[in-house]
């Protein structure tokens, strides 16, 4: 039987654009089947840390918006603070200039995409994997599935498990070019106003990106907030108009599991591989990418265990790291406000922040951090696990204090 590539990869955002650039350089048949026109508008803060920009095989400062230095820190839009650093840890960038970029880079080496095309049914047999779109039918040996959170193909290959859903909503607002240029180096983060939420801006080249995120089940919570936060910042700057508010679902996995399926494999947010600490996916969708890429390749090339290795590869290196920011966000939303302050007071708790943003330190050190008290982080990241769920529960039949912000009191 005949294919139409060796490997399809479903979805053009930033792991499925990888996968397809990793195996195109190794001469691979790839092809992409990406729903949508590129450029196209995606919702993100699209902050571009240097863990990121290691991973990516190419330059991607072309399309760099702003470069952050500062981080503008609140609770519950109070007790502001601002930690700078000499150095930017950030660059910004808008998420359809992104993924254009990447997928680009892509077909510059030797992948073919399609628009248009919505992957709908995926089969696979001994011999490859045919799938569904809407217009026509395609076949390949093996399918990287890079289709997002709400996908098609780790449904049909039963690799949604142990995935619990987050959400947020994001837009885009005018500002003036005197906030734009004040606020150009500088992001927003609020952090807990309610269980589990943040907030965030990020400045772009002219306007900003603001949002708010959380726990789905709070999702009736959000908008409240999304507002208040918005109250916040025009008591900072001008807010001219507000565009494309949007919202969006974070799966983050929650166990480790399996990321393949005969000849499909899974990545980025298909296969729920997003920081529960921060809601951050660009990350894991780059690596993952990356590794089911090679895994393709390796089988391809004789490799028979090679698609199994991916699974391997992935829980042991990626999800490891989330398992463990898990646990993390357990104590940080247990003890929100203690945190906060140690942020503001410590510079050791500062530079810890940062070389987590550079990539120099992981999740897995956090514990290291505790000393000779290390031996007690399963017991308490148990107990702050508990203690945040219980505030949860009450918080949802308490609901939001829409009330409570800093022009009220």
């Amino acid at each position: 039987m005949s294919h139409d590539a060796d490997v399809i990869v479903a979805g053009a955002g930033p792991a499925g654009s990888i996968a397809a650039f990793e195996l195109a350089v190794r001469g691979v048949s790839v092809l992409i089947l990406e729903k949508s026109t590129f450029p196209r508008y995606k919702v993100c803060g699209a902050g571009l840390t240097h863990k990121i920009l290691k991973e990516i095989p190419f330059d991607v400062s072309p399309v760099f918006e702003t470069a952050i230095r500062s981080i503008q820190f609140s609770h519950g839009l109070k007790d502001v603070f601002t930690r700078t650093s000499a150095q930017p840890f950030i660059y910004c960038s808008m998420r359809d200039k992104f993924d254009a970029y990447l997928l680009e880079k892509a077909v510059e080496a030797g992948a073919r995409v399609e628009f248009g095309e919505q992957v709908t049914f995926v089969e696979q047999d001994s011999q490859g994997v045919s799938l569904k779109t809407k217009r026509q039918s395609y076949r390949s040996q093996l399918v990287i599935g890079a289709d997002g959170a709400s996908g098609v193909v780790a449904r049909s290959a039963g690799l949604r498990d142990n995935i619990q859903s987050g959400l947020a909503w994001e837009a885009e607002i005018a500002t003036d070019p005197e906030s734009l240029q004040r606020f150009s180096e500088t992001v927003f983060l609020d952090w807990g106003a309610f269980p589990g939420g943040y907030a965030w801006m990020f400045p772009k080249a002219d306007h900003f990106s603001i949002g708010v995120g959380g726990p789905a089940r709070l999702s009736k919570e959000m908008m409240p907030y999304y507002h208040l936060f918005l109250r916040y910042l025009s008591a900072n700057m001008k807010v001219m108009e507000t565009q494309s508010l949007k919202s969006w679902p974070i799966p983050v996995r929650v166990a480790k599991s399996r990321f393949h399926n005969g000849r499909i494999l899974v990545a980025g947010d298909a296969g729920g591989l997003t920081d529960p600490m921060t809601g951050e996916g660009i990350f894991y969708a780059v690596g993952s990418g990356k590794e089911a890429a090679r895994s393709c390749y390796n089988y391809l090339a004789g490799n028979s265990g090679a698609i199994a290795a991916y699974t391997d590869k992935v829980n042991d290196e990626y999800m490891t790291e989330l398992l463990q920011a898990e646990r993390i966000k357990s104590i940080f939303n247990t003890f929100p406000a203690k945190i906060h302050g140690w942020v503001r007071e410590s510079d050791r708790a500062w530079g810890a922040f940062g070389k987590i943003l550079r990539g120099e330190r992981n999740y897995a050190h956090v514990r290291s951090g505790f000393g000779r008290w290390r031996f007690l982080w399963n017991l308490a990241t148990l107990i702050t696990g508990t203690v945040y769920k219980i505030r949860e529960n009450r918080f949802i039949k308490r609901g939001f204090p829409v009330k409570q912000t800093s022009e009220d009191e």
